[in-house]
């Protein structure tokens, strides 16, 4: 099938359930996994990636917009689906009502909503709080949680499942903020609990505070970057092991000999030194190569990084040119690249033609959706090395 393909990611399914047991070996038997797959998964395959864990025991998953919960449930996902974003008109909460989707409230008019649509439909509606701590995207605060819990009490198809925040920064090298945060959030759920209103699953832990705050993990922790792989940035303790189940591949279309003094790409920003071997690789921006997240500094010191970082690429420093890889040989990208071409310099010792397989670098969220992913099949229930 691949071989039939220009371009592929390979996803080793393995390696995720070697990334599961981890996660899972980190809670006790009260706390809840709830696995987040939201962003395709984090670029592995929303569909394939949830039915391999629910194939091995995860009952409850986390996406955040409607339209991802939906292909799940069309895919056969039995398990809970909590949504992270808030629904705004009347037929969104009617899709996920009729659909027995999970629905979190972050506002007194979100909960009005839900509270009209579901006595409409007169179905149970299962539905979260979402209180507002610190990371100031939305949110209840502690008089709104107060007043939701009161107006959804009265309604028969309303069941007050869960009540969560989200930390804004919990892998700063200070652990001060989180704290806060987390105190904040606990305080708030004391103030229901002292009005009449408890809450069964309480959750605040992402992938960070998952590593970093095990006092944090209440009755469910919601994971989503560990299973991908790869641990969150910052101040992060590694306490486990994670294998990266995702390459991205593609193959030479065109190779030739260019001479010295031979500029390369757009803006003729790379001029060979010497002669050498130029091929072709056909992906480029639009499938996600060589594309760079662009956010402000996060302060004075992040600003200088980035400088240096931009600086040491335009030197062409060892470690800061992008690279791919042709049978674990590393290879340099040259040149700019294109919307829909890559360009790749060959060193002499690498044997490469047209069609020779090439793994690629890449930020797996923005690899488009539209570009196959080809899992490595395990059997429901296998048990997984964690060697």
């Amino acid at each position: 099938m691949a071989a039939m393909s220009d371009k592929w990611v390979e996803i080793d399914d393995a390696a995720i359930l070697h990334n599961l047991d981890q996660v899972r070996s980190l809670l006790s038997a009260s706390t809840r996994l709830i696995a987040v797959v939201k962003a395709n998964a984090y670029g592995h395959g929303l569909v394939e990636t949830a039915t391999l864990l629910a194939d091995n025991g995860v009952e409850f998953f986390a996406v955040t917009f409607l339209d991802e919960a939906l292909k799940l449930r069309e895919a056969g996902i039995k398990g809970a689906i909590l949504l992270l974003s808030p629904l705004v008109d009347e037929d969104a909460v009617q899709k996920a009502i009729r659909a027995q989707i999970t629905i979190m409230i972050s506002s007194l008019k979100g909960a009005s909503l839900a509270d009209r649509v579901s006595l409409t439909e007169q179905t149970r509606l299962t539905v979260h709080l979402k209180i507002e701590t610190g990371l100031n995207r939305f949110g209840l605060s502690d008089d709104e949680a107060e007043q939701v819990c009161k107006s959804l009490s009265r309604n028969p198809y309303i069941y007050i499942e869960g009540i969560y925040t989200h930390m804004a920064h919990a892998g700063a090298g200070h652990p001060g903020y989180t704290r806060q945060q987390f105190g904040r959030f606990m305080n708030t759920v004391r103030r229901l609990n002292d009005s009449g209103y408890t809450i069964p699953i309480r959750h605040c832990a992402n992938s960070a505070v998952t590593l970093r705050f095990p006092e944090m993990h209440l009755d469910a922790v919601r994971v989503g970057t560990l299973l991908s792989g790869q641990y969150p940035v910052g101040d992060i303790p590694k306490p486990i092991t994670l294998l990266d189940p995702f390459q991205y591949k593609t193959r030479i279309i065109s190779l030739n000999q260019r001479p010295a003094g031979s500029y390369i790409g757009y803006f003729r920003n790379y001029r060979l030194g010497q002669s050498a071997r130029i091929a072709v690789l056909p992906v480029g921006f639009i499938d996600g190569v060589a594309v760079d997240v662009v956010n402000p500094p996060a302060g004075g010191l992040d600003a200088v990084k980035k400088a240096v970082k931009i600086l040491f690429t335009w030197l062409g420093l060892p470690g800061f040119t992008a690279q791919v890889q042709i049978n674990g040989q590393p290879c340099t990208v040259v040149g700019k690249v294109f919307m829909q071409f890559t360009l790749i310099k060959l060193p002499e010792n690498v044997e490469a033609g047209v069609g020779t397989v090439v793994s690629l670098p890449a930020r797996k969220t923005l690899v488009s959706p539209a570009i196959k992913r080809i899992h490595s099949r395990v059997a429901p229930g296998a048990t997984v090395s964690s060697d």
